[in-house]
């Protein structure tokens, strides 16, 4: 995978920090799981993860109200959250490990804030966007980035998360390609705004990322490129696409 997405973001650029943090390796160089410096920045990680995933729980269950033709389908995809929330829940337990719950919410109250405006005020596009496209892809490309580095006991849990991911990201672009001459406008609207929101919370958790094993940029280079294929999917050109996100990236 390159570091830059087809709109040529550098990822550095987005989420440089100095010093970076470097991980505690056992002898075959994984990290160890046993280090006070991997599991303080695990912590911090699987806080974001629970409420990310507790978040969503709760944003399905809205959109299920706002779009309830579909309420049936998106109840479902929220209980699917649910799970994963406790099932991620347990990996931290597994290596004796609290997830810090305070700091996650910190983090995602600005992003959890925009769905719920956007929830007051009808935009219902702007709250699929921000679930199911936004969220989604930066799940998909997070959960990903972890896989190859993940114990023993996270690694199952976390492919069947990513597979179910995916399929959330599936709704959300059938149901704006299906409307895409109407949504267009709010689509871009709120990718401006919510997508540099997203980053803030990936800069906050650049050290503690390389610490676990995670390449921060070739995490944000692999949202970049599914978030642009996304908004493809869903009706923009390839060129209109990219320069939204790169707008809205470098915002």
């Amino acid at each position: 995978m390159t570091v830059t997405t087809d709109c040529q973001i550098k990822p550095a650029a987005l989420i440089h920090q100095e010093p970076p943090i470097s991980a505690d390796n056992c002898a075959d160089g994984r990290p160890d799981t046993d280090s006070e410096t991997y599991r303080q920045a695990y912590g911090r990680i699987n806080g974001v993860v629970v409420v990310g995933e507790t978040l969503a729980h709760h944003h399905f269950r809205r959109l299920a109200r706002a779009i309830p033709a579909d309420g049936a389908e998106l109840l479902r995809l929220g209980q699917m959250e649910g799970n994963h929330a406790r099932q991620l829940s347990e990996c931290a337990r597994n290596l004796g490990v609290r997830p810090d719950i305070r700091l996650a919410k910190q983090l995602f109250a600005p992003l959890h804030q925009l769905f719920r405006q956007c929830d007051e005020r009808g935009d219902i596009p702007g709250c699929v966007v921000i679930q199911c496209l936004i969220v989604e892809c930066f799940a998909v490309a997070a959960y990903r980035n972890y896989l190859p580095v993940a114990d023993a006991f996270a690694r199952p849990i976390t492919a069947a998360v990513l597979e179910d991911e995916s399929e959330h990201l599936d709704y959300g672009e059938v149901w704006l390609k299906q409307r895409f001459a109407a949504v267009q406008a709010a689509v871009s609207a709120i990718c401006l705004q919510a997508l540099p929101t997203t980053l803030g919370i990936l800069r906050a958790l650049v050290d503690d990322m390389r610490v676990i094993g995670m390449d921060p940029y070739e995490l944000v280079a692999s949202f970049g490129e599914g978030f642009q294929h996304s908004l493809e999917t869903i009706g923009f050109g390839s060129s209109e696409a990219a320069r939204l996100l790169r707008r809205a990236m470098t915002a």
